[in-house]
């Protein structure tokens, strides 16, 4: 297998393509999330859903320690993945490996033409400086209660110790890297942010979203949605077709809708 391929748990080529959607999935998830997308991007945009290391088929391949890190090794090894138009998508943890992407990027002379953000604050400053607690060193008591706040698994299985024996290190492993990332937009980036939040989501506020501003010289976008952390899972269509929308605008002031 090529470096790249251990990457792209889906990506389907298409010459007809106008841009290339590269989606980075949640923490203690994985790539198959996007998996519903392919449907709804028809012949216009092409997924790419990246796979991040420790889970599936690179459950042997430990996470590294910083997004930083694993951001510059993913680069590393796709360099042909930006030789067309690009759009960079990130859901939670993913918003912000899709951020420090842009800014990588950046430093190398390439430029997505859209940066989507979604269920993510801006990353101003540590995320364990701001709440004064760290879910990478919980016990697994308190690890159950937060997915069960999520609700992303399901009760049979948190209450399996052979799952949890699998899946609690890739949950402390990919918390470790979200709390202790933070980027100072003292430089910011030249492509425009969309912002993406559900409105019932508890751990993102309205205000959260529109500090993603402060990252770009361009605009930013802001974009409600019903439903909670997860809701792209309800609204993927629209999702895709704003995206289609806002990577063709070339405005310069930052809206809320």
């Amino acid at each position: 297998m090529h470096e790249h391929e251990k990457w792209l748990f889906q990506r389907k080529a298409k010459d007809s393509a106008k841009i290339r959607l590269i989606c980075f999935h949640y923490a203690a998830g994985n790539a198959a999330w996007f998996l519903p997308w392919e449907k709804y991007c028809g012949s216009d945009i092409e997924l790419c859903a990246v796979q991040l290391p420790q889970r599936s088929e690179r459950m042997a391949e430990e996470m590294p320690d910083s997004i930083e890190e694993l951001v510059a090794q993913f680069l590393t090894d796709n360099p042909d993945l930006f030789e067309k138009p690009f759009v960079l998508f990130g859901h939670s943890m993913g918003a912000m490996i899709a951020c420090e992407a842009a800014f990588q990027l950046k430093a190398k002379g390439v430029s997505p033409k859209l940066l989507v953000v979604s269920a993510c604050g801006a990353p101003l400053s540590p995320e364990i400086q701001s709440t004064g607690r760290s879910i990478c060193s919980a016990d697994d008591f308190e690890i159950k209660q937060i997915l069960n706040d999520y609700g992303q698994i399901g009760q049979e299985l948190l209450d399996s110790p052979e799952f949890c024996e699998y899946y609690f290190p890739i949950v402390r492993s990919d918390f470790h890297v979200c709390e202790m990332y933070y980027k100072k937009p003292s430089c910011p980036l030249d492509c425009r942010i969309l912002a993406l939040r559900g409105i019932d989501d508890g751990e993102v506020s309205e205000e959260d979203c529109a500090l993603w501003g402060k990252y770009t010289s361009a605009d930013c976008v802001v974009k409600k949605f019903t439903g909670a952390h997860f809701f792209p899972q309800d609204h993927t269509p629209e999702i895709l077709d704003t995206i289609r929308v806002e990577q063709n605008r070339g405005v310069s002031w930052c809206e809320q809708q």
